[in-house]
């Protein structure tokens, strides 16, 4: 019951923490794509649910970046 909530939440937060160190919604994106790309293709992933979960999660992710402009916003 773990890994569904996980696959909800991990990819969004991996989105937006790679947006806000590199300042590029795009480069963050990718990075979080690769990370979660290389476990499937490891086998970390066994079944379909987690990896459509994750895809949703990314998605969110990008949208919750790209509304609230969490890449234009300095750090101090």
């Amino acid at each position: 019951m773990i890994w569904p909530i996980l696959a909800l939440f991990l990819p969004c937060l991996m989105v937006i923490l790679f947006t806000q160190i590199v300042h590029n919604k795009w480069v963050g994106l990718l990075v979080s794509t690769i990370i979660i790309g290389a476990s499937v293709y490891k086998g970390f992933f066994h079944n379909e649910l987690i990896i459509f979960l994750d895809v949703i999660s990314l998605v969110v992710g990008f949208y919750i970046v790209d509304v609230l402009d969490i890449e234009k916003i300095e750090s101090r």
